[in-house]
């Protein structure tokens, strides 16, 4: 019942500091101005089906260590300013192919950002360019050997192919005298068996050969396939849009502000109450003593 009389005693005392503190937190969140964040997507280039130029924490870290460094270097040089007037981090989600460049800064200043953004994607697509182009030179080359291999061995496998077919003519023609001589002599018989046998002989060979040949051109069009489908999948990296601000501010929100402007007012009331109380009280057995 004291302490009850003691804080309705010193009731004002409690609706001012809460009105001073709610107050004082209103005056603060409006007056703050509200920060957005503008987020870059770069999508790295790839060269065939899930090869990228470059690994996404390669490139995270590529641009943290030495493009983005570059970049504020030359930015501040150019503004004379002694420091940035915002910053930006680099993220990336695991096994992705996307790094994106996120700002946090007011709305007004969201052109300013996407210059700044476009200037350090530039610079990591020029980088990522070049890989590319020696990637694009190696494939050109390897393509080139393999049309290369490629007609060789179909010139080849006509040869085999020929001489199969003057082989099959030959097997044939040595029946034929072989049935002509057989009522003649028997040594002349004989000759004749030989020599298809021969025959017969160098067309087994002729046609594992051939095989071989088939087997081996099929390869190197099974080759030529795979490396035409990666060479076609070229893909530069890119960022299709520069700066997007995010929907809603980032940040403390000015409810949360203002909730605990009050709550802290509240708190700060009752501790003020308590402590005029107890100040009023020490006076009053000063003066009674």
């Amino acid at each position: 019942m004291d302490l009850a009389r003691a804080l309705i005693r010193r009731r004002w005392v409690i609706i001012g500091t809460f009105l001073v503190c709610t107050l004082g937190a209103a005056f603060y969140a409006f007056a703050q101005e509200r920060v957005y964040a503008f987020t870059t997507s770069i999508e790295l280039g790839e060269f065939g089906p899930q090869e990228y130029v470059a690994s996404a924490s390669g490139t995270k870290n590529t641009i943290e260590e030495r493009i983005l460094l570059s970049a504020k270097r030359a930015y501040l040089k150019e503004r004379d300013l002694e420091s940035m007037p915002f910053d930006v981090s680099v993220s990336t989600a695991e096994e992705s192919s996307f790094v994106n460049l996120v700002t946090e800064a007011p709305l007004d200043e969201q052109e300013t950002v996407a210059e700044f953004h476009d200037r350090i994607y530039k610079r990591l697509r020029d980088e990522h360019q070049s890989r590319l182009s020696i990637l694009e030179e190696e494939s050109d080359a390897k393509l080139k050997n393999l049309r290369e291999s490629l007609k060789a061995e179909q010139r080849r496998m006509k040869v085999l192919e020929g001489l199969s077919v003057n082989s099959t003519e030959q097997a044939g023609n040595g029946d034929t005298q072989a049935q002509a001589l057989a009522g003649e002599d028997v040594r002349a018989t004989l000759a004749s068996s030989d020599a298809a046998l021969t025959l017969l002989l160098s067309q087994l060979q002729l046609n594992e050969r051939i095989s071989e040949r088939e087997e081996r051109i099929n390869e190197i069009q099974s080759n030529l396939r795979e490396e035409q489908t990666r060479r076609s999948w070229i893909k530069p990296t890119r960022a299709e849009d520069l700066a997007i601000a995010s929907l809603n501010p980032v940040g403390t929100s000015r409810a949360l502000i203002l909730v605990l402007g009050a709550l802290l007012g509240g708190m700060l009331g009752v501790f003020m109450a308590f402590f005029v109380e107890f100040a009023a009280r020490v006076r009053e057995a000063e003066t009674s003593s």
